[in-house]
């Protein structure tokens, strides 16, 4: 499949006012020269045919003919360079019209990972972005010459391919503001360059997963059937010792990885596996060991039997405002211990499909991203449901924030039905309008694209989803979860 390019019309009032006074002179430039320069090719092939030299007259003849040719070479490529007002995405980089390239137009494409800082400056007459390069030669964009929907794509283009780019605050309040316009919209403009990005980085790289019956440490576990699998990793029903149930995930470590990376990979695994091993939470699904067997590597999460609110979702439907406000706050209740431990804790997955509502009403959260973030290392690629990675998360650095990010996602997975657009502020109201206001202000003050304006903990959205449910008329319920 050929790489997405995605174009940008960039409308410059500068270079159109140039393009036309270059079209006024065209019966200069474009008939008057060329007759000319008929008129004298003519005479110097007279004096070469029928005087087999050329003499001074001639001479200067020729000097005038090149200097007219130039002028009409000159009239075409300025024509042919101001009326191109494209900009180019693509993931090898940002390629710009020739009146807004560097060094007279010399330089036209740069890489994305020469693309350190991109500001938005803004002054009572103009709205520029800025782009700072690796060069020196920084790259002026007026926010007035793109559309909103093709602005939108350029800052996206930014996070999904720039990820060693830096974006002003300020940038990032403007994206903000694009994509919750774009969110009233049917189809955001965005959607297929994220999800082309998502398909690339996500794809799968086929390994043969476990079958039922087959046996790991020697006997002492045994696969039931397998949960989910893809890519690099599956998740299995085991049995240990012939009696306990237990959950494996596996990661496997393509054959041919440089070995450095291979060696950075375990170290991770481990170190993570080790930290989880420590976690003690009764709505936390326990990792209780991991090993290596075959050159797979494995954490033993412990099971729970249930639903996961994917499932239910499916099954049932959107579900109801206060049911998910409750389910909010076993999740903040959660996230508030494990982002409390010291250094904190990332879960790195918090979606539907790792919520499983016991048979006793509570939920349990499941399968961390622990072997996620091994295998990203390990692969260059990303592991995760991608319609709830947080922006900073796809780009590497995810924080406590990212788990918030996530939270929002499910959120609006859950009273809508439908997977929110990926990175992207969400909005469930716009999908379902019963929804009341605070829930889809809630939803949108976790999703916020700059974690700087997100919600700042797990406790403050908690004190919020309270303060959401007293408004219903369910405070004294709540507070004994």
């Amino acid at each position: 499949m050929a790489d997405l390019e995605i174009t940008i019309k960039y409308n410059s009032k500068p270079a159109k006012l140039a393009l036309s006074i270059v079209v006024l002179l065209l019966p200069i430039w474009g008939i008057l020269v060329p007759g000319l320069l008929i008129w004298m090719l003519f005479g110097l092939l007279t004096n070469l045919l029928f005087f087999s030299h050329i003499g001074n007259d001639s001479a200067q003849l020729l000097g005038i003919f090149l200097g007219l040719l130039l002028i009409v070479v000159l009239g075409v490529k300025a024509v042919l360079n101001l009326a191109d007002n494209r900009i180019v995405l693509s993931k090898l980089g940002i390629e710009l019209p020739f009146f807004l390239g560097n060094t007279f137009g010399l330089k036209r494409t740069f890489a994305w990972a020469a693309i350190r800082q991109a500001q938005l400056i803004e002054s009572e007459t103009k709205r520029e972005i800025i782009l700072c390069t690796t060069d020196g030669f920084p790259v002026y964009l007026d926010v007035k010459c793109m559309a909103n929907e093709e602005l939108e794509q350029l800052l996206l283009g930014l996070d999904v391919w720039a990820v060693n780019c830096e974006k002003s605050p300020q940038l990032q309040a403007l994206q903000d503001e694009l994509q919750e316009t774009a969110g009233k919209r049917e189809s955001p403009s965005y959607t297929a360059m994220w999800e082309e990005e998502l398909s690339r980085r996500y794809s799968s790289t086929a390994y043969v997963p476990l079958e039922p019956g087959q046996e790991l440490q020697q006997g002492r576990i045994k696969v039931l059937n397998q949960l989910s699998f893809g890519g690099l990793s599956a998740v299995y029903l085991c049995q240990r010792h012939n009696r306990d149930l237990v959950v494996l995930k596996e990661a496997v470590v393509p054959t041919g990885t440089d070995d450095e990376i291979e060696k950075k990979a375990k170290e991770l695994f481990e170190r993570e596996a080790s930290i989880l091993m420590k976690l003690d939470h009764p709505a936390i699904a326990r990792v209780v060991d991991y090993f290596v067997d075959r050159g797979r590597h494995y954490l033993m999460i412990e099971y729970h039997s249930g639903q996961d609110l994917s499932q239910l979702v499916h099954q049932h439907g959107p579900q109801n405002e206060e049911r998910v406000l409750r389910w909010a706050l076993a999740v903040l209740d959660i996230l508030s211990y494990l982002h409390g431990e010291e250094p904190p804790v990332i879960h790195r997955d918090v979606t539907p499909d790792n919520l499983v509502l016991k048979n006793d009403g509570s939920l349990v959260l499941i399968d961390f991203g622990a072997a996620n973030e091994f295998l990203g290392t390990a692969t260059g690629t990303l592991v995760g449901k991608q319609s709830f990675i947080a922006p900073e998360q796809f780009r590497g650095k995810a924080s406590t924030k990212s788990d918030l990010y996530a939270l929002g996602c499910t959120l609006h997975f859950l009273v809508t039905g439908k997977e929110p657009v990926p990175l992207s502020v969400s909005h469930p109201r716009a999908v379902n309008e019963n929804l009341s206001e605070g829930v889809d202000k809630l939803v949108a003050s976790l999703t916020m694209t700059n974690p700087d304006e997100r919600i700042e903990s797990a406790q403050e959205a908690k004190a919020w989803v309270l303060s959401l449910l007293e408004k219903s008329g369910e405070r004294a319920e709540m507070t004994t979860i």
